[in-house]
């Protein structure tokens, strides 16, 4: 650059002329003190002569010179946007939800889409997959399978537990390590459903049962501690004896079938006894009631007779005991063998009815 064509004028010494002097911003201060920034014009020229290099703007021509002073805050305020726009800018996926921190204070939650927030460090913002379905395998070891069951047998107990974040402040900021919890609470939930069924039921026809009632227990467990976890689903794995007891086990099952075969024989032998010593009872009760009935009005016949018989006895007393004892004789002799005297005493004659005689030929 020729001395002529510097914007600040003469950089010679400082015995230059007035007119050098009034040019230069760093000139001395009216000759006496030496001058505030001494070399900076040189620096300075050299700065600028590394600008207009490196953006196109020669060393030499003013056009040259103005096209390269013009390119520099156009790339700096462009590098500025860029660097405001990446880090005040974010997106988040459709599977995901994300957290805005303040300095590190949580501010808000926001869902799939594109968000603006204050620039690093004032705000800055944290990721997760809200909602994907994770898993965790419980068992597969004797310190996780084995389980106490209701009837104090052991089972071994193999099972999954799928799960998703449900809300993602809680997850990230009320529990430390909310995975590990959730695996806990489902060990813990399992052992404590275990422990309220019976071994036979577990292996056999109460295993939706159980899931059912780990899933509803481990949720309230969870939303407790406010872990931000919800439990999609428990899956049973296997549910098994383990081998060291199978004997023992298999003695308590045919133990049980034994005694369920002798309740089913007694309630049999109760079904077809019962019935019958109910219908006895209530044959030997209706009778007693005949019985009752026919002698009561047995009674109250021989009552109003006797009333009769002494109304008529009042009316005629001789006649009426005349009629009273030929009655009674009758009934006397009525089934005896009867002999007729004569008056005479010659004989005895054999009384034979018409009808002794027909029942004694038969009926002929």
């Amino acid at each position: 650059m020729s001395e002529g064509k510097s914007p600040w004028g003469s950089s010679g010494n400082n015995n230059g002329n007035n007119g050098g002097r009034g040019n230069s911003p760093w000139a001395n201060d009216g000759g006496n003190n030496p001058p505030r920034k001494p070399q900076q014009p040189a620096d300075l020229d050299n700065v600028i002569r590394g600008f207009k290099d490196k953006f196109g703007g020669g060393s030499g021509g003013k056009g040259g010179s103005g096209k390269g002073l013009a390119g520099i805050p156009l790339i700096i305020l462009l590098g500025a946007v860029l660097l405001i726009g990446k880090s005040t800018f974010f997106t988040v996926d459709q599977q995901e939800e994300a957290v805005v921190l303040r300095f590190g204070e949580y501010q808000r939650t926001v869902a799939s889409g594109l968000h603006f927030k204050l620039p690093n460090p004032i705000e800055s913002y944290h990721k997760e997959k809200t909602r994907e379905i994770k898993k965790i395998d419980i068992g597969g070891n004797i310190s996780q399978s084995e389980m106490l069951t209701g009837d104090e047998n052991i089972v071994e107990i193999d099972f999954s537990v799928l799960w998703r974040i449900s809300n993602l402040e809680e997850y990230l900021f009320d529990v430390k390590d909310p995975d590990t919890a959730t695996r806990a609470v489902a060990e813990s939930a399992m052992r404590e459903v275990i422990g309220k069924h019976a071994l036979e039921g577990i292996i056999t026809t109460e295993r939706l049962s159980v899931t059912t009632d780990v899933k509803k227990l481990m949720q309230e467990t969870l939303d407790e501690y406010n872990t931000g976890v919800q439990v999609v689903e428990v899956q049973l794995q296997k549910a098994y004896v383990p081998p060291a007891v199978v004997d023992s086990f298999r003695d308590v099952v045919n133990a049980a079938q034994d005694a369920e075969t002798a309740i089913n024989q007694a309630t049999e032998h109760a079904n077809k006894v019962i019935p019958e010593a109910e219908g006895t009872a209530l044959k030997t009760i209706q009778e007693a009631e005949a019985y009752k009935g026919k002698e009561v009005a047995e009674a109250k016949g021989e009552a109003a007779r006797f009333k009769l018989v002494y109304r008529e006895y009042k009316a005629a007393p001789r006649v009426t005991r005349q009629r009273m004892y030929l009655e009674t004789m009758e009934k006397v002799y009525e089934n005896a063998d009867k002999l007729i005297l004569d008056s005479e005493g010659n004989g005895v004659v054999p009384y034979l009815s018409l009808d002794e005689l027909k029942r004694k030929s038969g009926g002929k």
